[in-house]
């Protein structure tokens, strides 16, 4: 995967700026003034486990700076160089509402501040995208002029589900030292040995292994408790479950246009419940323009398949309407 294209992209490092790793991937001289939306700022909001300096992140990164976007990429709490305080542990997700104050002060800064501008959200990523966005248009102010968002295998529905109760035991739990760290699920991967069918990039998975600061370990009790709040609060369920008024998918496609990039052979998060939902509100009525495209061969990372360039079309251009793809 191409991590830098010197000549191509400028890479500014903002992290000196925050408390937390964050940069900004711009075109270099005129490729600003190219690509289907020139100059647009996107901001970047990466999956569990990840960073905005992963392999995985830069490369989408570099991929929009090549089509003329800004690419604004952060880390997580919890995820990248982390402080050590107790909620940036590293590998301990540190929960929607400390992610929202991040995105708060990373779309503050001064190489951005003030700017409209869209939101590209993976995998857990995704469904932060949901949460930060409905907030922030509720709240109002500069953060609010979102253009729009793309969601990439986006974690709509918990694959586990407990009652109030149990969560809210969970969650008590989850804040004595040492159960926080319990691993609760394994590791999640993007392989599925033994498909030779699957459109799968060894080399760059290759290159997402080698990077140090990437989380190599399984979701911690703390982690787990915390995405179930996420997800409850997107409203958590297949479209029969969530109704319009709380589904939080459907409440913000009624306000910015919105695209969902999936991948058919994704195990790590079945793309049934993000399509579902994606329809029943597009059936709905009232959204904004909305589009879907599916990778058939591809799994959960759409940047680690042989098509990733389409994939950066497609996330650059923000629509597939002039697009050829198959």
């Amino acid at each position: 995967m191409e991590l830098d294209a010197p000549g191509d992209v400028v890479i500014t490092d903002l992290s000196h700026d925050m408390s937390f790793g964050a940069e900004l991937v711009e075109p270099a001289g005129d490729r600003s003034k190219r690509g289907p939306n020139p100059g647009e700022l996107v901001l970047l909001i990466h999956g569990m486990n990840s960073h905005c300096r992963n392999p995985n992140v830069r490369a989408l990164a570099v991929g929009l700076a090549k089509r003329g976007a800004r690419a604004l990429a952060f880390d997580l709490p919890g995820y990248g160089a982390c402080d050590g305080s107790f909620w940036d542990v590293r590998g301990q997700w540190g929960g929607r509402a400390k992610s929202l104050a991040r995105i708060r002060e990373v779309l503050s800064h001064p190489s951005v501040t003030n700017e409209p501008y869209a939101i590209v959200g993976s995998s857990m990523g995704g469904a932060l995208a949901v949460y930060a966005a409905n907030e922030l248009m509720d709240a109002g102010g500069p953060h609010a002029r979102i253009t729009r968002v793309v969601l990439i295998n986006p974690l709509l529905r918990m694959k586990t589900r407990f009652p109030t109760a149990v969560l809210w035991t969970l969650h008590v739990l989850s804040r004595f030292p040492i159960l926080d760290k319990l691993e609760v699920s394994a590791r999640p991967s993007d392989r599925k040995d033994g498909d030779k069918t699957m459109d799968f990039d060894e080399s760059g998975q290759a290159q997402c292994d080698a990077d140090e600061l990437t989380w190599r370990h399984g979701v911690s009790l703390a982690t787990g408790v915390e995405l179930y709040g996420l997800t409850r609060a997107n409203g958590d369920g297949d479209a029969s479950e969530v109704s319009a008024d709380e589904c939080g998918l459907a409440r913000m496609m009624r306000r910015v246009p919105t695209g969902l990039l999936t991948g058919a052979k994704d195990d790590v998060i079945p793309p049934a419940t993000a399509l579902g939902r994606f329809e029943a509100a597009v059936d709905g009525g009232g959204c904004a323009r909305c589009w879907k495209y599916r990778f058939e061969r591809a799994g959960h990372s759409l940047t680690l398949q042989s098509r990733r360039e389409i994939f950066f079309d497609l996330l650059a251009a923000g629509s597939v309407e002039h697009l050829t793809v198959s």
